[in-house]
């Protein structure tokens, strides 16, 4: 099976443009403090602009709810992505459906995905000490072989057009999530992009 794929921290309506052209399904826009974080305003003109067809997904760090709540309502966001230490009781206050980012260091990491009900997936991403995603590193996939069958999963953290396969083919993630594997001098390059895309899609995933 072919994941679906999301394209995270886009900034400008120039990478709109070019993504609108590839066959993607989500596109991460960074509310969070980061490099790629962006206004509401700024994500407002973004969406107008996005192909209808392409899901929009809010990327938090320990935000508070009505924040988020505010957001998804005013903005209509169509996910919400939280990546910091928001618990049970907080996820099951966001009025949209979401997806939690689990930093991966070890199975005992891993396992904190069982203390959450309310996600309608999970996103496993490279632990960092410094960082909330966006590393470009990658980490141990063997750790979530298997996972899939039991979890919907977002696998991010490092990914680019070398690598992916190999992780599709270990992990089996419903989505695949990338953002500077596909950037060039910091923006997100059409290039990239196709090559990444193709590699995806290519007929010897299984």
């Amino acid at each position: 099976m072919v994941p679906k794929i999301k394209l995270c921290g886009i900034r400008t309506l120039e990478e709109i443009n070019i993504i609108n052209n590839f066959p993607i399904d989500y596109v991460g826009f960074v509310f969070a403090p980061s490099k790629r974080q962006i206004s509401t305003n700024h994500f407002a003109s973004l969406k107008d602009s996005l192909r209808k067809d392409i899901k929009t997904v809010g990327v938090f760090v320990n935000e508070s709810i009505s924040t988020i709540n505010y957001i998804v309502d005013k903005y209509g966001l169509d996910l919400v992505q939280l990546h910091g230490n928001e618990t049970e009781d907080y996820c099951r206050c966001i009025i949209a459906p979401l997806w939690k980012s689990i930093s991966v260091k070890s199975m005992e990491s891993v396992n904190v995905l069982n203390s959450y009900k309310s996600p309608i997936g999970f996103l496993l991403d490279t632990y960092s000490p410094t960082s909330r995603g966006g590393t470009g590193e990658t980490f141990n996939w063997n750790l979530v072989k298997g996972i899939s069958n039991t979890h919907n999963i977002i696998l991010a953290g490092g990914l680019n057009e070398h690598n992916v396969c190999s992780a599709i083919k270990t992990v089996k993630p419903q989505v695949i999530d990338v953002s500077s594997g596909i950037e060039k001098d910091n923006t997100k390059n059409q290039q990239l992009i196709d090559k990444f895309i193709g590699r995806v899609m290519a007929n010897d995933i299984k």
